[in-house]
């Protein structure tokens, strides 16, 4: 049951009352979705051609299965080979985005690989799809807020979130990862510390993200939870090198290397498929505005130090919240301090924008200025994706909207509650 605003107004004929949500709110919740899907539509028309020509970031998950599944998974982090076995299996290319995730993720991929290219690209989208609806499902529970406003409003934002489409288009892994997360939470809010850790590990094909949350729980105390995300990420990893290889292994550190520290030219960055100033990340803020003017050494520091600042904010901030919004807070800190994280990887981000803009939209417009905060960069930052649409070399700016929503958060004392005057038992939902 949920209690809704009622704001009063007083005017020069005496007092007005009208009820939440304000008319604008509701208009906007019509209006930018609709917009969105109209870039999205667009979208779709370019996905299609570049998958006819076998463009889509599909390939190389694709590619990541056949070579496992062929027997050759020692030859996973090489090169040459993956470029070979794409070229083969997909279209002649010059180049390729190689496969740079754990080895036990190309076991996931193994049994599309049975399947021709695009048939096997439109299975996957079906798995994405129905993980992306199972997200929904239970990310809608924990909305009724929004719900009341509309009670599509939830789904629709999911579905015409820009990097969530993106994910679908490309083939990407990314509504995967949304949907370990949504299984985190939940089992933080049942109190399956040991359970959600072990959960957040599977995630860890995108480690750098994984990481970075699974460290602040460490800092936080969470014995539990990292005894849960330790044994399994153990486990994971011993069985993903098992698989490959020691000389895969180093292989694969090396890719790491070249596709970070070892970035140097615009050439290493079409051949690896890397472009940092496209990143909505501290990395790309970093380097975009920087524009490659200060040494290396320079950017990587300031870079480190950017991150250890997000980090120590992200731990003081989470020691006031409750455990599940602990994992809210960790979400958004690791999305800035993920060293590598593309235009797809903001679809996590969903996961805080909707819980957290849920608990603060009732502010609007009349409650804690801090409440009030959150719920404008969480709508900045959902709106905020479709800058790609007009200049995806220059994405990075799109971290500043990251950064807002980051910086609204410190903001806001969760144990300070939107008070009485604002929440009238006006109107209930």
């Amino acid at each position: 049951m949920l209690i809704v605003a009622e704001h009063s107004r007083v005017s020069e004929k005496g007092p007005r009352a009208t009820t939440w949500p304000p008319h604008y709110v509701r208009s906007l919740s019509l209006a930018i979705p609709a917009i969105l899907l109209g870039f999205q539509i667009s979208g779709w028309v370019f996905a299609v051609m570049a998958l006819q020509q076998g463009r889509v970031d599909f390939r190389a998950l694709y590619t990541g299965g056949y070579i496992v599944r062929s027997g050759n998974a020692h030859l996973l982090y090489d090169y040459s080979s993956q470029l070979s076995f794409e070229n083969s299996l997909v279209s002649p290319r010059s180049v390729t985005i190689p496969f740079d995730h754990l080895p036990y993720e190309a076991l996931f991929f193994a049994p599309f690989s049975f399947l021709q290219f695009k048939t096997a690209y439109f299975a996957f989208l079906f798995v994405n799809l129905v993980v992306l609806a199972l997200s929904i499902l239970s990310i809608r529970r924990w909305t009724p807020t929004l719900n009341c406003i509309y009670s599509w409003l939830t789904p629709v934002i999911m579905a015409v979130f820009l990097p969530t489409a993106v994910a679908l288009m490309q083939g990407q892994d990314s509504v995967l990862l949304l949907a370990c997360l949504t299984a985190v939470f939940a089992a933080l809010e049942s109190g399956g510390d040991l359970t959600a850790g072990a959960v957040l590990s599977l995630g860890m094909f995108k480690f750098q993200i994984v990481l970075p949350i699974a460290l602040l729980f460490l800092l936080w105390k969470r014995w539990r939870f990292i005894m849960g995300f330790s044994a399994s990420t153990i486990a994971l990893l011993v069985a993903s090198f098992a698989l490959t290889g020691k000389q895969a292994a180093r292989a694969y550190f090396g890719l790491l290397m070249s596709m970070s520290v070892g970035l140097h030219s615009a050439a290493d960055q079409v051949r690896l498929g890397v472009s940092p100033s496209a990143m909505p990340n501290l990395r790309g803020l970093v380097i975009g505005l920087l524009g490659h003017k200060a040494p290396s050494p320079w950017e990587q520091g300031v870079i480190v130090l950017l991150s250890v600042a997000v980090m120590v904010a992200a731990y003081l901030r989470g020691l006031h919240w409750p455990v599940r919004g602990k994992l809210l807070v960790a979400i958004v800190a690791a999305t800035l301090v993920s060293y590598h994280s593309l235009f797809h990887d903001m679809a996590i981000l969903l996961l805080p924008m909707l819980v957290l803009l849920n608990e603060c939209i009732a502010a609007i417009p009349a409650g804690p200025p801090a409440q009030r905060n959150v719920a404008a960069s969480a709508a900045l930052l959902f709106i905020s994706p479709v800058l790609f649409c007009f200049a995806p070399g220059s994405f990075f700016i799109e971290g500043l909207a990251t950064c807002s929503f980051f910086y609204a958060l410190l903001g806001w004392n969760r144990r300070s509650p939107v008070p009485s005057s604002v929440l009238a038992a006006g109107g209930i939902c």
